[in-house]
């Protein structure tokens, strides 16, 4: 008989269902670290979430498929539910009943909705395509680590490659760093820089405080620098979980003299060399403009992430169930009026 399970994500979540996961992602050719305990604990320490739940749907003590979910706050005193790279499906006979108790779960919660990001092409009942705010970025670009470094250089653009090797003449130093206050000055210093030259957003100071001692706590990766002499002109946080790695964070210098040197592409490339150590099998750079979207936001880190390698990957479609309409409503006007603002904010700069 098909059943489900609901348990709250707290630091002793039983260790059994913690195989039960291990089980059903390890034939994956990707591993969804946002499916994981592991990474729920960072969201609820940084403050990211409020609670997050696991529903497993069983067979005779078997794990068929499975959700994480987290509550997170999106405005107006209102809260969503998000399942972010899943859910992973074993078995497509339980999509009922895991479409069902994620129902049930988010009427008990009062969310405005829940939405789902699957990397895999499952259709949940009841729900439809479409998204409040996605996390994972429809177009990536991809790395297959199983192949050798001739290869993987090969595929680079030649700039690419060409970047790489300016930056080793230049007397480029890459390596991962512990987390010290001095790191993140010198990280979140050059975040500051990228975020201004690129309009971008980021999260707090206190944030990436939290999130790089708890990844470095767990072994999952951390900050890297590349520095000229003893200054840091570039930096990214890596994450490397199982057989996938990811680019998470990155930043660099905006002056001129500095951003010659190309630091950020030897960056990544001993980011790659880091990955395979690890036995990683997937290097993802985590997001890239749509092809059809020129004008993206993303257009420029997508011209630096595509000098490094040919393949690229689309992610299924999001998929959400709206439960209070009029709030969602609220909600959609208040996205577009913040749109609109910001909009006219940019041409106005320009």
């Amino acid at each position: 008989m098909i059943s489900p399970l609901i348990l709250e994500i707290t630091n002793h979540f039983p260790a059994n269902i913690k195989k039960d996961i291990d089980s059903l992602v390890s034939p994956l050719c990707y591993d969804p670290i946002w499916q994981t305990t592991l990474w729920q604990t960072m969201l609820r320490e940084t403050g990211y979430t409020k609670k997050s739940f696991f529903i497993g749907i069983y067979e005779s003590k078997k794990l068929l498929s499975y959700a994480l979910v987290e509550k997170r706050s999106i405005g107006l005193g209102y809260d969503g539910w998000f399942c972010i790279g899943g859910p992973i499906v074993g078995d497509e006979g339980s999509l009922q009943v895991l479409s069902q108790t994620l129902k049930e779960l988010s009427i008990k919660e009062g969310v405005v909705f829940t939405q789902t990001e699957p990397l895999s092409p499952i259709v949940l009942p009841d729900f439809k395509t479409g998204y409040h705010k996605n996390f994972i970025e429809k177009h990536t670009a991809i790395i297959d680590l199983k192949q050798d470094d001739e290869t993987i250089l090969a595929r680079m653009k030649p700039k690419g490659r060409y970047n790489i090797r300016v930056a080793e003449k230049a007397g480029v130093e890459v390596e991962q760093v512990p987390f010290t206050e001095e790191s993140l000055d010198a990280f979140y210093k050059i975040l500051s820089e990228t975020l201004e030259r690129d309009r971008f957003s980021a999260n707090s100071r206190e944030y990436f405080r939290t999130f790089l001692q708890y990844v470095e706590k767990e072994q999952l990766g951390g900050l890297f620098m590349a520095k000229k002499g003893a200054e840091t002109i570039a930096a990214g946080i890596f994450i490397f979980y199982k057989k996938t790695a990811l680019y998470y964070y990155g930043a660099s210098s905006s002056d001129n003299t500095k951003r010659k040197y190309m630091a950020s592409y030897l960056l990544q490339w001993k980011a790659i060399e880091e990955a395979k150590k690890r036995g990683c099998e997937v290097f993802d750079f985590l997001g890239i403009a749509a092809p059809e979207n020129p004008n993206s936001p993303l257009a420029g880190v997508t011209d630096f992430k595509l000098k490094l390698t040919d393949e690229t990957k689309e992610w299924p479609e999001a998929q959400i169930l709206v439960l209070k309409r009029f709030a969602y409503s609220v909600l959609g006007l208040g996205k577009r009026i913040k749109a609109l603002r910001n909009h006219l904010l940019l041409n106005k700069n320009h």
